[in-house]
């Protein structure tokens, strides 16, 4: 009977001592401990307060062209004279004698010799380069001359180019084109006659 007694105590022990080991907890299972989340509402800064709108003020007006240039620095093509020779006055250049037209001639096709003067007006009288080309009636180029317009104490200024001797298809309305520091400042007709009519 003691034995009896004995062998369930011992019985008893071991039960309640299995049940109070934890089972092994197995991977994955909802048993393991999951990492907090931080579901706290993120810190801002404080709201700036409200500040006085202020109106653009316009931006002050720079005196500059299209062509990149400043105002006062604009060219303008007053007038351009032909001629064989000239006589100098207070209104600029005139031909000594009437010149209505160039001559060409028609067995050699080959236009006359002849000057033309440029007077170019500029409030602000700097010196720069200057472009003359002659085109014919087709528009191409049959003489060009290029130098340096400069002016005095006026703001127009003359410049004078000697044509050479030189070939043109046919007679006809011929145009003068000038441009003055790369800027075109546009073209003035040039009547080509034939000697033969003339």
């Amino acid at each position: 009977m003691t034995r009896k007694i004995v062998f369930t105590s011992l019985l008893t022990m071991s039960l309640v001592a299995g049940a109070a080991d934890p089972a092994p907890k197995l991977k994955g299972s909802k048993k393991d401990n999951a990492p907090k989340l931080n579901l706290e509402m993120p810190t801002f800064n404080a709201i700036p307060k409200d500040q006085k709108l202020e109106s653009a003020t316009p931006k002050q007006e720079d005196p500059v062209g299209a062509s990149g240039k400043r105002a006062d620095e604009g060219y303008t093509l007053v007038r351009i004279v032909h001629g064989k020779s000239f006589i100098k006055s207070a209104d600029g250049a005139k031909p000594s004698a009437p010149f209505p037209a160039v001559t060409w001639d028609p067995q050699t096709m080959m236009l006359e010799k002849f000057s033309s003067i440029i007077r170019v007006k500029s409030p602000g009288k700097r010196t720069t380069r200057i472009e003359v080309v002659i085109l014919d009636t087709r528009t191409d180029t049959v003489m060009d001359a290029s130098g340096k317009l400069r002016f005095g104490n006026s703001d127009e200024a003359e410049w004078q180019v000697d044509w050479d001797s030189s070939g043109a298809r046919q007679p006809g309305e011929f145009q003068v084109l000038v441009r003055v520091g790369g800027n075109p400042l546009g073209t003035m007709p040039l009547k080509v006659v034939s000697a033969a009519a003339k």
